[in-house]
């Protein structure tokens, strides 16, 4: 976060509109590299310094999808399991009269710090708690009520109030994504 702030900041200047556009809806940014490889028979690893590293889904396909398929039998159907990026946009989910920040808290915080006070931000709305569930953050799928009911959720000012807010050292991760299959063949009754 400090890293973002020190090169928007430019010497204490606020950023320029075409920076906090860039910043918060990122989509020509260099990537961290991704690396991966199978580390069992059912089991590939998939490692970045991207936290929007992540399960994208599990897709049917095609032969006439598929290039180079080397032929292990007769091809009947594949499934692919697609791990990748996930869109890194500063964005909110609106459920039940409240928006929630749902990515992009650092560099909202970084904005403001900088003087910021208006950004871009793709808003999901949402009509029900299972729309919710599928597209909000771990933490409001966990305890919605908290964040759509409490007459007073945690805000983005509250970053700026030092009896709540504290600086501490963290020290940088890696994302792990494990993709593990299970492949269980029967004979059943022919009916």
């Amino acid at each position: 976060m400090r890293q973002l702030a020190t090169s928007l900041g430019n010497g204490g200047r606020t950023p320029s509109d075409e920076q906090v556009f860039r910043t918060c809806l990122l989509h020509d940014h260099d990537e961290p590299p991704v690396k991966w490889s199978r580390v069992q028979h059912d089991r590939f690893v998939f490692v970045s310094a991207s936290n929007d590293l992540r399960f994208l889904g599990a897709v049917p396909l095609r032969r006439d999808q598929i290039k180079d398929y080397p032929a292990r039998g007769k091809f009947v159907g594949l499934v692919g399991i697609a791990v990748g990026l996930g869109s890194n946009f500063l964005n909110a989910v609106y459920a039940e009269k409240r928006l929630v920040l749902n990515n992009g808290s650092h560099r909202a915080y970084a904005l403001r710090q900088l003087g910021v006070t208006h950004v871009p931000c793709i808003i999901q709305h949402c009509s029900s708690r299972d729309e919710v569930d599928a597209v909000a953050a771990t933490e409001v799928r966990k305890n919605p009520d908290f964040y759509l009911k409490d007459p007073r959720p945690s805000m983005l000012g509250d970053y700026f109030d030092p009896a709540l807010h504290l600086v501490m050292p963290v020290y940088r991760r890696l994302r792990q994504v494990t993709v593990r299959f299970e492949i269980e063949e029967n004979a059943i009754p022919a009916l």
